[in-house]
């Protein structure tokens, strides 16, 4: 993602004039480019760090919980289109550990007690699903208000950034 004002610089580098009519050095672009890159690093961070903490708030405070719980759900619905997305594809506990890095003797733990707590079912030997039920709890509910109005702030911050809305 290049902001007009980043694109106006590259052109610069390519010999070109920027949109202000001067050439700029390597270096200034450089030192643009490395502000950019850590303001967008630092943004991406926050959104990760508020991400984490919507989690383990969604889930007693137990971030393990959340994230397994969280991993699930994508799993679940992976390569499902929008006519099955009421449809949940089971997935195996030891693809769940796999896939966030987690002890499978962890994950199985917490799958069992995201069972008996109603979140989750198992289908036989097929795997486990996340509930409709446990999708819709309160926490999770305020969880996803939390995340939109986090993505929303990203965005926003992105926006201006890159230049949109008349800002350069």
């Amino acid at each position: 993602m290049r902001s007009s004002r980043l694109g106006g610089r590259l052109h610069a580098i390519e010999g070109g004039a920027s949109r202000h009519g001067s050439n700029l050095s390597n270096g200034e672009i450089q030192e643009d480019l490395t502000r950019e890159y850590e303001l967008a690093a630092r943004l991406a961070g926050e959104f990760f760090v508020r991400g984490v903490e919507i989690i383990a708030r969604a889930h007693d405070g137990d971030l393990i919980k959340g994230i397994i719980f969280t991993a699930i759900a994508v799993a679940n619905r992976e390569g499902a289109g929008p006519a099955a997305s009421l449809q949940a594809r089971p997935v195996s506990v030891m693809s769940v550990a796999s896939s966030i890095g987690v002890p499978y003797e962890t994950t199985r733990r917490y799958v069992n007690l995201l069972v008996s707590q109603g979140l989750c079912e198992r289908m036989g030997r097929s795997g486990v699903v996340v509930r409709q039920e446990g999708l819709t709890t309160p926490a999770m509910m305020t969880a996803y208000q939390e995340t939109v109005t986090s993505f929303n702030r990203l965005a926003s911050a992105l926006r201006r950034m890159n230049g949109v809305n008349g800002k350069a």
